[in-house]
């Protein structure tokens, strides 16, 4: 038992560690520590329900195999009551407080409860939909067999078929195009391909959430402008200095964004105009006036928000091409310019200064981009590949009571359970949950949302892909443990009080695993997208699916013209950066100075001048 435990506890400590390290990377430093601490809670449940679903398993097997040999059976650590715990938890963070953190940080109001307010308004508008709804469903379910279970099977059963209806769309797609993307990016050449039609429709979406941000300013200034003196009032005051603050942070994110075009800026509100707003005291007219603000303050919030992250989503395209293209010509980094990137973090810059350890991470860095990249890639996909033939051959026989073609169910058998039981089925489940996760960003209808490193995935973002995560990982694991035909486990015995749910409960559990299989055929075919078109349902579709129109070789062109345009500004961009640190530096410091100063900071090494000649 003390092993267990300690196994446990262990296990516990590394998937927070683990979430704990990726949240920090990717939030921005100005996320408050209730949206952080939430959506850190989020990633840390869902990973954690994850790797202890194997664990689960195990414990299953080994009872099952005790019970057949007249052993004594061992007492079961994971209970049911865990479980209970870390699933309802789990539903309510995802259900209720993501979903208010994520309205109030979109909020526009200029207090923290009129911002709570606004934001249960929202939900509570959102909630009364799905009451309806349900009620409508309860109602005709009532009249067609009689509604059974109490509350909690009803709320396991409606996350539930949300999370199944998702991941069957989601998994239908990402079975099928995980593979393709490890074997595209073992291809440089074909991957190329693929981003360059992206990179058109992406740009012009970057482009238009700029020309927004830009609206929005001009009519925060024009309403700035505008401001009466004549009538004063404290909660009027506040909201404009709210205002104010707020536009100065957007006029700078755009002069980030448009590499510097602050002129724009100033010419958004003509004086002109500023005069003749200024002189209309609209405050005493407007009753209203707060609420406008407040509208106009949210407006202008949103607008940052998607010019943001449409600017992450397309650096990071850029710099994917960016990379394809010097492997395709087998241009390689030099030791210098490996070393110059390890200038962030003061251990790096230590290690940077040992001849041995450049020589070594250069030559390695070599040898992966020259001759190992290719080969791993290519053993990722068809590795890929085999799981997601043995995930979908499963699904077509999931329920059957004859034959099985779930090859997965035979590493799983009772009475066999042994320690690699949870390495052999942490291995498929990862792979479930990353294809439907990992396909979730890649829907029309995720919008912007996303994951971006190096801090630039605000409050909003990072709610609401933890809200989607917890809302997944449990459906995806009962949906493993139906495929493997596992029986037994803690994890199920919680999951099956929705069997008693009409139409929700088992028969919707064997219904829709087959269309997992159809959906793999119809992307296999690439014939998704005419079939969601044809069905009216575009919001369904996939951003990234290869192009069928006529002008695909005039989007290549045109997405090979927008990297060389991005390689070409960025060279300039950094070589005027070097020429105007070079001038600074002279003014004021030796060259012989400068050297030793660099060496000092590990930027050249000590024997800078034998490898320069």
């Amino acid at each position: 038992m003390s092993g267990d435990f300690a196994f446990r506890w262990l296990g516990a400590w590394i998937v927070g560690l683990c979430g704990s390290v990726a949240v920090v990377h990717l939030a921005q430093r100005e996320v408050g520590w209730l949206p952080f601490l939430t959506s850190l809670l989020g990633f840390v449940l869902s990973f954690g329900i994850i790797a202890l679903v194997p664990y689960d398993v195990w414990e299953a097997l080994t009872l099952a195999g005790a019970k057949e040999t007249g052993q004594e059976p061992r007492t079961q650590v994971l209970a049911g009551a865990s479980w209970e715990l870390i699933y309802w938890v789990t539903f309510l963070l995802c259900w209720l407080l993501c979903p208010v953190l994520i309205e109030y940080e979109s909020a526009g109001d200029f207090t923290m409860l009129r911002r709570l307010r606004a934001s249960l308004r929202r939900n509570a508008a959102r909630c009364a939909g799905y009451s309806v709804v349900g009620l409508l469903l309860l109602v005709c379910l009532s009249v067609a067999g009689g509604a059974r279970g109490g509350l909690g099977a009803w709320c396991i059963a409606a996350s539930n078929a949300w999370g199944l209806l998702a991941s069957t769309v989601l998994m239908g797609y990402g079975l099928v195009a995980v593979p393709r993307h490890f074997w595209r990016l073992a291809n440089p050449g074909q991957q190329l391909t693929a981003n360059y039609c992206v990179a058109v429709s992406m740009d012009e979406a970057r482009l238009s959430t700029q020309f927004e941000l830009q609206d929005v300013i001009s009519e925060a200034r024009a309403e700035i402008a505008s401001r009466s003196m004549q009538m004063w009032d404290p909660m009027m005051e506040r909201a404009f200095s709210i205002l104010q603050q707020t536009l100065e942070e957007c006029e700078q994110l755009y002069c980030e964004l448009t590499n510097g075009a602050r002129g724009n800026l100033r010419n958004f509100a003509a004086p002109e105009q500023s005069r003749a707003c200024g002189a209309v005291p609209r405050g005493g007219e407007d009753a209203n006036r707060l609420e406008c603000l407040a509208q106009l303050h949210g407006a202008l919030k949103q607008a940052a928000l998607e010019a943001r992250r449409s600017a992450c989503r397309w650096d990071e395209l850029v710099q994917r091409c960016l990379l394809l293209e010097d492997l395709e010509e087998q241009i390689y980094p030099s030791a210098v310019e490996l070393a110059t990137t390890w200038q962030s973090s003061p251990f790096a810059r230590l290690l940077c200064r040992w001849h041995l350890v450049r020589s070594c991470w250069h030559g390695s860095v070599l040898l992966w981009l020259g001759s190992l990249r290719p080969r791993v890639l290519r053993a990722m996909a068809g590795i890929c590949g085999v799981l997601s033939t043995v995930i979908v051959l499963g699904q077509f026989t999931m329920f059957s009571g004859g034959r099985s073609l779930s090859l997965l169910s035979l590493l799983f058998k009772e009475g066999h359970g042994f320690a690699p039981t949870q390495v052999f089925c942490i291995l498929p489940l990862s792979y479930m949950v990353y294809t439907a996760y990992w396909s979730v960003f890649r829907l029309k209808m995720a919008g912007w949302y996303g994951l971006y490193w190096n801090h630039n995935t605000d409050a909003g973002n990072l709610l609401w892909c933890a809200s989607v995560l917890a809302r997944l990982a449990a459906p995806l694991c009962y949906h493993f443990l139906l495929l493997v035909k596992v029986k037994g486990t803690a994890f199920q015995e919680l999951m099956g009080q929705m069997d008693v749910v009409p139409v929700l409960g088992r028969s919707f559990n064997e219904i829709f695993p087959m269309l997992v299989g159809f959906l793999c055929i119809c992307n296999l075919l690439n014939v998704y997208s005419r079939l969601v078109q044809f069905c009216g349902f575009d919001a369904f579709e996939f951003e990234w699916a290869p192009p069928t129109s006529a002008d695909a070789g005039d989007l290549l062109a045109e997405g090979k013209r927008l990297i060389e345009r991005e390689r070409r500004r960025r060279s300039e961009d950094r070589n005027l950066l070097e020429l105007h640190d070079r001038n600074e530096s002279r003014r004021t410091i030796p060259l012989r100075c400068q050297i030793a100063q660099l060496i000092e900071d590990g930027t050249l090494p000590c024997d800078w001048n034998a490898h320069s000649t």
